[in-house]
Formats: structure tokens, sequence, C-alpha cells
């Protein structure tokens, strides 16, 4: 992160290789020299004592002023009672540091090895890839052990071979351009030849799914910690208070922890996990105060996978100027929408684009148009509050009456909460009401069990099946329901614990082929599941995480394409409204994500 050193700023001027601009930039990496850097001739060059006397490019990280002027100068602020500590220990393989031999001494970043076709890709903030070169003294240490000499550390050490960063990005931006404080380096063999993933394994590249997740985030720091082992610290994130980024609150990250990967999902066993982040962005990745406890990271989108598949494809990087990080929107505020209680989508206003219904807590239900290109218009009410809609024990919306429109299939239960097993299919709805009511199952029927239900096109090209799961883990498919009944049952699964488990359903269309059922277990993980017997093919969209568990609901629809297939997933997460859309999801592969309200 930012030093506020004299040396660091000058160095930071020297190395910068673009300015942001209006016009397409391109800007070769750093290219490598006649003679391909050798790990040899590194291991050579950095002993033990180089290694350990290597300073921070991040120096001034950890450095906040004092809270009170009779403190100490230098001794930084004490971090709130509930931040967490991060906690020294030995790090995991594919995290390490990047060490370089510079005229003012040597220095250092942390960094990690991500997932590629030539096992050769280390991923670090793009304001320690500004010091890198292939100069043949500039290396990768995984795992570093202070104390070993290059020739000693646990993997070997890899030479830099060339750097790929966006050439819009300056250096500790405290602007937009700060958003990309991200670059990859690709690496040579270690002294036995070996390719850097091949030894390490490698952590997957994954877009970040939203402002909140769990992730265990490392770093090298060189302050108060004498053995300079890895810091690690397993926190939820949440939104930067500039820009799109990404914040994570959590002691001990002092400088030298720059570039170290946040990551959601780590297998042990496998060596691997999903990294969504690294520590950079805003000031370096920190705030103003240069707090040890407060960290930033780049939100992962299109711009680093663009820049991914520069380095994979061994191209320099060229870039227009920076898109505008405006795009679709619902609009209500996070804590309007925490008090949504069940979503369905459908196209309600007769032109052609799918649309929102919202049903509150208080039984209001408001329908909210949509633009064709995954955002919102304002709300219309369609039932009051405190409404019968109050007592909505789950809701779909389909074609069951056969006129291309969409309706509305309703499970209810009694004032206290209770189901009465009765279900209403209001249709042909539009902006101005929910449409005529036909009861198509009378209370007390064995409709009373039914958990949730979620309507689509899972035999025919018309939405007018719907899958149920009940309350003692059955699932059921019932084809044909129409305005006069629910259709014919076929079951899926028998009763059992597996689906008991199911905290959100929604039928999507994620293949191109039949609907499959879309559901959120009670750890967070998010599947599809076809609708066969006994429901066996499935594909994960999102791997269990505590930051996805909670009542929350969620809908597929075709909010992006008119007419389009319903592969838009639309979740209202728990806890303060965050509300995300992620367009053209596929199987095994959760869509863009688009912030639609955030808190």
């Amino acid at each position: 992160m930012t030093s506020t050193s004299t040396w660091s700023r000058t160095l930071s001027i020297a190395l910068s290789l673009a300015a942001c601009g209006t016009a397409a930039v391109a800007v070769p990496a750093a290219a490598a020299p006649a003679a391909t850097p050798d790990a040899r001739g590194a291991e050579q060059y950095w002993t033990a004592e180089r290694l350990a006397g290597a300073q921070p490019v991040d120096a001034g990280r950890g450095t906040a002023p004092p809270a009170a002027a009779l403190r100490s100068p230098g001794v930084a602020a004490a971090a709130p009672r509930n931040v967490k500590q991060g906690t020294l220990g030995g790090g995991i393989p594919s995290v390490g540091t990047f060490f370089a031999a510079g005229p003012s001494g040597a220095t250092y970043c942390s960094a990690s090895v991500v997932r590629s076709a030539g096992k050769n890709l280390v991923l670090t903030a793009g304001h320690c890839a500004k010091s890198l070169k292939a100069d043949g003294r500039t290396i990768f240490v995984p795992q570093f052990r202070k104390g070993k000499d290059a020739a000693h550390q646990p993997f070997g050490v890899f030479p830099v071979q060339r750097v790929f960063m966006d050439p819009r990005y300056r250096s500790n931006s405290k602007q937009a351009d700060s958003d990309l404080d991200f670059a990859f380096v690709r690496v040579g063999p270690n002294a036995q030849r070996a390719k850097v993933e091949s030894r390490t394994g490698g952590l997957r590249l994954t877009n970040t799914p939203r402002w909140t997740s769990t992730v265990t985030v490392y770093g090298y720091p060189k302050s108060k910690n004498p053995g300079q082992q890895a810091v690690s610290c397993t926190v939820d994130t949440s939104r930067a208070p500039k820009f799109r980024q990404l914040k994570m609150e959590c002691g001990g990250f002092y400088g030298g922890v720059s570039g170290g990967p946040w990551i959601a999902n780590y297998d042990a066993k496998r060596k691997t996990g999903d990294v969504i982040g690294n520590v950079g962005g805003y000031n370096g990745g920190g705030d103003d105060q240069n707090h040890d406890w407060v960290s930033y990271s780049p939100v992962y989108d299109r711009e680093i996978q663009a820049l991914y598949a520069d380095a994979v494809a061994g191209r320099a990087p060229s870039r227009g100027p920076l898109r505008s990080l405006s795009g679709p929107r619902l609009p209500e505020s996070a804590r309007t929408m925490s008090f949504a209680r069940h979503l369905a989508a459908g196209e309600f206003t007769g032109d052609g684009r799918e649309d929102l219904v919202v049903v509150w807590r208080d039984g209001e239900a408001t329908l909210y148009p949509g633009d064709g290109k995954g955002g919102f218009g304002a709300g219309r009410q369609l039932m009051r509050k405190h409404s019968a809609w109050e007592r909505i024990q789950t809701i779909t919306a389909g074609d069951f009456t056969g006129n291309g429109r969409s309706d509305l299939m309703v499970v209810w239960t009694d004032t206290k909460g209770k189901p009465t097993g009765k279900v209403s299919v209001f249709a042909d709805g539009s902006a101005s009401g929910p449409g005529k009511e036909h009861v198509v199952a009378k209370s007390g029927s064995m409709w009373k069990d039914a958990s949730r239900i979620t309507a689509g096109k899972y035999t025919s090209g018309r939405a007018n099946d719907v899958a149920v799961v009940w309350r003692d883990g059955e699932v059921t498919l019932h084809t044909g329901a129409s305005g006069s009944g629910t259709g014919k049952e076929r079951r899926l699964a028998a009763s059992g614990p597996t689906w008991k488990g199911a905290a959100a359903l929604t039928t999507g269309q994620f293949s191109g082929g039949a609907a499959r059922l879309v559901v959120r277990w009670g750890d967070g993980q998010l599947q599809t599941v076809a609708a066969t017997k006994d429901l066996k093919s499935r594909a994960t969209l999102m791997s269990a995480n505590r930051a996805y568990r909670g009542d929350s609901p969620m809908v597929a629809g075709a909010f992006t394409a008119p007419a389009g297939r319903a592969d838009d997933l639309l979740v209202r997460w728990a806890g303060k409204g965050e509300t995300a859309l992620y367009a053209g999801s596929g199987e095994g592969r959760l869509g863009a994500w688009s912030p639609l309200v955030s808190p």
C-alpha cells in the first residue's frame, strides 16, 4: 500500500507506466532481455540476508497517526475492539512474495499463483507490479521462509519474465483508476526446471460474486513480525466507501501485504480456492490514515478477466478509456429491500420485457417494470399494506392460463402463519393489479405441506409445470398446471433430509434447454438441478460460504434479453438488503455480477 516516504513517492513516479486518458492506450508489458532470466543466477544473488533485508513496497501501511496528540509518533492507532486480528503462520503453497533489487535497496510485495494453461502466472497488485522487471534478479518465492536463502526456499524461486498490467492504472491512485489495481506476472521455471503451478497448485481466478463474501486474506507483513511469517484472516467483506471496491477489517496487515489474495472456498487438500480480490485499490489498498486493520480490494469483473486473457496469450494490454461504473439498477434503498420476502418474475406490462414482483413482509406487493437490460423502473403498487398477501407461504409466476401472459400461483397460510392448503392462480396480471383469482386447491388440501414452489418450462415450451419441495423433503413436479387445477403429479425425489435444507428455490434455463431447478442450500451453496428422477444431475454455481447463508429470496428471469431464456439470476441477499443480478448464468457458472441495490 501507499508509502508516505519521499523515496516511495519518487519510485512510484519513476516507475509509472501510464496515466489515465481518454484515447486508446497501448503499453508494452515489461519485456524479457535477450537471455531469459534463469533461476540459478537469481539463487546466487538472493542470500538469506538480502531476502530478510527487503523492505515492503507499501512501507507506509500500518503507520497511522496516533489518536491522541500525546502518543508517541509512529505508534499506530488501535483498532476498534470488535475488529479481528490476523494470525501469523506458515502460509499456504500458492501464496508468496515478489522480491526486486533496486537502486535504493531490495523491495517486496505479496502475491498468489493462479491457474493458467501455461502454469506460470502469478497475481499481485498493480502498484506492486510497477517495480517488477525481467532483470534476472526479480523473483517470486512461494510460501516464503525468512532465514533461508533462495536456493533453500520450500519450492525454489521463479524469475520474473513478463509483467501484464492495465495501462490506465496509476500507482497508489485515489481516483477511479484504483479499481484496476491488479496485475499478472509470468514467471519462469525454478532451478529444477519446474513450473510454479506444478509445484504449488493454483487459485481459480473468479469474478467477485457480491459485496459480502467470506474470504481468507493472506499477506507477508514486515512490522510486528520478526519471523516474517504469513498473516491470514478469515473475515466477511463489505463495500468500500469509494469506487467499485471491497473492504475487509482485520488487524496485523502492515506493509508487505499488498497484492495478497482474498480467497473464498480454499481447499487445503487440493491446494486451491477462488481468488475474488487482492489487497489493493484506493490509496494502494487502504484508508487515508494507513490503518493496519483496513484493507481494500478492487472488484474482479470483466476488466481483470480481459487482463488475464492478455497474460495467457502473452500480448501487451491495450485499453480504451475507463468505463462508467453505472449499470442496471433497482430504484429502492437497501433498507427497503431488506423487507422483501418473496420475488417473482414475469411479463406483466405487455412490452415483451420481463418484470419483477416483490412481496413485502407487511403484505404490500410491488411491480417493477423491466427495461430489458437488467434494470427496473419505478415501482407500481399491486397490493396494499396488510393485504391478504401478508399470508403468502410461497409464490411463483408462469403461464397457467395458456394465453402467453404471465400468471401468479400462490400457496397460502392463515393469519397465524399456519399453512392452509389453499392454492390460487391470479390470471393475466398487469401493472394495475395481480389479475383475477382462481382457487385451484381448497383449504385442507395436501398443499398445506408445500414448502416452496417454482414454475417453468420443464416438459414443454410453456411455463406451466410446477416443482414443489414438501416439508418432509419430498420433491414433485406437477405438469400442466392451469387456472382450474394444479396439474399431474410426478415424484422426483422421496422424502428425506436433503431437500429439507433447500433455503431458496427458483427455475432457470441456464443450459439453454429444459428448465432446471436453481436451489440455494442452507450452507450457502448454489446449484442447478435437472428435474429428472432422483435429481442426480447437478452443477454448482457458487460454493458454500457462510456469508451466503440465510433466508434470501431469489428468482431467475429473462431480465437482459426480451423474449429470451431465464438465465439471469436476481438475489436479495440476507442482511442489509443487498440485491444483485447475475446476468447470463450458465451451467456451473454464475453470470456477471451487477449490484442492483448496494448497502
